[in-house]
């Protein structure tokens, strides 16, 4: 049966590792369109013994990566699109560290399966904006048994919580005219629009506070020169709870006071998501755990996350949670206290300044892994408390 990892990754490994994650903090290419990275992921993959499925679930930038045979199925998820101001969330970090993971495992492999899943577009752009719903949806991970994710973060800590989170575009189209000689012949769109935008925004009086509610929003289009009556304007709404009730009597509500506020200056509405919906997370303590026996070993200080602590984001890794027991590992890479998305936390997600931490971050899930195809009970555990829990 297999044995604790002794706490090294070869150099050899590692130097690979860390060249993978480097490349795709260069490509630096936003989501859905991540073509460079998912090809050089899959072909690495593909180098260490793992057959390839890409396209994957209708997506040209997803993969899955299978070794093995039989349970427990173990999978691992990869992220590696970009911000418009390149890699300042790290996902080139989240990718080598599950490649790292999965090529580590793969030399000590007798037992059971490791999957890799190549999801595209955590940030929510382009045509595969939050892969992992899909995912999630289409049923890819009903037949893994535990899922592990990662993120770099400002703090060492394991477990996650998160937003239900979901995003519309409101288009409102009135009616252009001159704004001094006929203003009557017009229908302001943008007048319209800001109507919504407060209405929206004074929703958060009407939600309890426990609900932890989010609104962002700004305008798109908002006119096009100040003597035409705007005939044309744009919003995007963002809407976040902690509760998913509340979330989808916050929808109704913002699709309420959209509607009226169209109607009342004469003009059209259309609400068109813009993301799919991202679901809270599901914390399974079970998994958290064995990550969190690596950090203690090396006598390290972090944060167990529980259901308690109030979300800073949203993720579609929460909607993974959902439909499989999943542990989550977040390594600190910044002082604490550095902004995410900022090109400060982007210099920090540099592979090589950032190597230490991806080290250790890969060695405590292979370590959890490792506990678990050595003992499947682990997963019978952790499945156990993943059913427990609402």
């Amino acid at each position: 049966m297999l044995s604790m990892n002794n706490g090294a990754i070869p150099q050899d490994l590692f130097r690979d590792i860390i060249d993978v994650s480097k490349s795709i903090y260069d490509f630096a290419e936003i989501g859905s369109k991540e073509f460079k990275s998912s090809d050089l992921l899959s072909s690495k993959l593909r180098e260490r013994g793992f057959s390839i499925q890409k396209p994957f679930d209708g997506m040209t930038t997803a993969f899955k990566a299978t070794k093995g045979k039989g349970h427990p199925v173990i999978g691992l998820l990869a992220e590696y699109d970009a911000l418009p101001n390149g890699h300042s969330c790290g996902h080139n970090l989240i990718s080598a560290w599950a490649y790292g993971v999965a090529a580590a495992l793969a030399e000590k492999l007798t037992d059971g399966t490791i999957e890799v899943y190549g999801t595209p577009s955590e940030e929510g752009i382009g045509e595969y904006s939050g892969s992992k719903v899909k995912l999630a949806e289409d049923g890819v991970f009903d037949k893994t048994d535990i899922m592990f994710g990662m993120h770099p973060s400002d703090i060492w800590a394991v477990g996650s919580t998160s937003f239900s989170d979901v995003s519309y575009l409101l288009t409102l189209k009135g009616k252009a005219s001159h704004a001094a000689d006929s203003p009557e012949a017009g229908n302001n769109a943008l007048d319209a629009a800001v109507l919504a935008y407060t209405g929206i925004n004074f929703m958060r009086d009407s939600i309890k506070t426990d609900k932890h509610p989010v609104i962002g929003m700004y305008f798109r289009e908002a006119g096009t020169a100040t003597n035409v009556v705007p005939e044309r304007a744009v919003l995007e709404v963002d809407l976040r709870s902690t509760s998913m009730s509340s979330l989808k009597q916050m929808v109704e509500k913002m699709k309420r006071i959209a509607n009226s506020s169209a109607e009342s200056f004469g003009c059209s509405l259309e609400i068109t998501p813009t993301s799919p919906l991202y679901q809270g997370y599901k914390i399974n303590s079970t998994l958290d755990s064995l990550l969190a026996d690596t950090l203690s070993a090396r006598k390290m200080e972090f944060t167990t996350i529980t259901d308690d602590l109030i979300p800073s984001g949203s993720t579609d890794e929460g909607n993974v949670s959902r439909v499989v027991p999943t542990g989550h590992i977040d390594v600190k890479i910044s002082p604490e206290g550095t902004p995410g998305h900022s090109d400060e936390f982007r210099k920090y997600a540099d592979p090589v300044k950032a190597s230490q931490s991806l080290e250790i971050g890969i060695e405590a899930a292979v370590n959890a892994c490792l506990r678990i195809l050595g003992d499947p009970s682990i997963a019978i555990a952790a499945r156990e408390e993943f059913s427990r829990k609402h």
